[in-house]
């Protein structure tokens, strides 16, 4: 089954209530959408974490990488080596992550089957809903907690390090007392926070967390500072987390052989596809791997898809409800997908949602 055709594109979707998520307010997310084509008429669908933020390039980037796909088989899963060494890191790493769910889309659809399935396993995978924005008043978060309680999640994440150190203990406090003996997580988004932690502060924090029977801190650092999370985590009491800006093996094995983290936190979307997740999964098992998810349905799909195939310790649900999301989840074949000429036409690109630092911070 051959190739004949790979598109990338970007659609914006509306966010349900405009709600604020992650410290940044948007009533829009931008999504990177891959389609690859067959001769045979099958299409797999894949997303790229790229959408977030430039969605707008994913098109070009796409049409070069074309280039050197068409005419392959699909079963060759290593077809993206055909890739020059330029193109393995990076924005076009990111962005063949896409490619790869998308032929793992095809080979599963072609034997009628989920992706778990094609993959090899079916195991329930425990999910935790990812909230709780930095920018939450504590009454906020006692909502927010109860919101994800009503809806039958028992582990919970929420952000912190950007209001002050006082007003953070005060949600982390409303959180822990909503959720009772239910799990808490805490992020401090450092790889996209513009303050940043040094050694000296994310210990300290680490001690406050104890407080509060954290399960793990995430992000303390900024992804390269390898050298800063393994100090942290040497010292540290509870799990330290960390990977989701991380799409190249050597950056996964330098992580592994600095014992920088506790949990590694790939994305299939951003750390190269199916394919290289398995190894990541290989490098650090799978009880010290948690999937990330900050995308559309799609995203979630192949996540938990590959989640539920190599058994890893936990989920990311995000509860974002994105408009798109209801119209494009198709069935349980494959990853799940199917995107119209319709919705891509309802939900065209607005380049300006891309996810930006400065003016999206409040």
């Amino acid at each position: 089954m051959k190739i004949s055709k790979v598109i990338g594109y970007g659609l914006s979707s509306p966010v349900k209530g405009g709600h604020v998520y992650y410290g940044y307010q948007s009533d829009t997310k931008n999504i990177g959408i891959i389609e690859v084509h067959t001769e045979c008429g099958v299409i797999g669908f894949g997303e790229t974490y790229a959408g977030v933020y430039c969605a707008e390039l994913i098109e070009p980037i796409v049409k070069y990488l074309e280039s050197y796909l068409i005419g392959s088989d699909v079963s060759n899963i290593n077809i993206l080596n055909n890739i020059p060494y330029i193109g393995r890191s990076g924005l076009v790493k990111c962005i063949s992550s896409g490619i790869d769910i998308a032929l793992h889309d095809i080979l599963s659809k072609v034997q009628g089957i989920p992706l778990y399935e094609y993959l090899g396993g079916n195991n329930e995978i425990p999910e935790y809903a990812s909230n709780g924005s930095s920018t939450f008043t504590p009454e906020q978060i006692e909502q927010d907690v109860k919101m994800v309680i009503d809806k039958g999640y028992t582990s919970y994440k929420m952000r912190i390090g950007l209001q002050d150190k006082d007003v953070d203990l005060k949600r982390l406090q409303v959180a822990r007392d909503c959720l009772g003996s239910n799990i808490l997580m805490v992020d401090a988004i450092m790889g996209t926070n513009p303050t940043k932690w040094n050694l000296k502060t994310a210990l300290q924090w680490t001690n406050e967390l104890e407080m509060f029977n954290t399960f793990w801190l995430e992000e303390p650092f900024t992804p390269t500072d390898t050298q800063a999370y393994a100090q942290l985590r040497d010292k540290s009491n509870i799990s330290i987390a960390g990977g989701e800006a991380l799409n190249q093996m050597l950056e996964f094995n330098l992580y592994k052989d600095s014992h920088a983290v506790d949990i590694i936190q790939p994305d299939v979307t951003n750390s190269g596809g199916i394919k290289d997740c398995a190894a990541i999964v290989n490098t650090f098992g799978k009880q010290n791997t948690a999937m990330h998810v900050w995308g559309s349905q799609v995203a979630i799909n192949a996540n938990k898809h590959f989640a539920k195939a190599f058994d890893v310790s936990y989920l990311e649900v995000p509860m974002m409800e994105l408009e798109i999301n209801d119209e494009i989840h198709s069935d349980n074949i494959g990853v799940g997908i199917h995107i119209t000429d319709k919705v891509k036409n309802k939900y065209k690109l607005n380049k300006t949602k891309n996810f930006k630092l400065n003016g999206n911070i409040h």
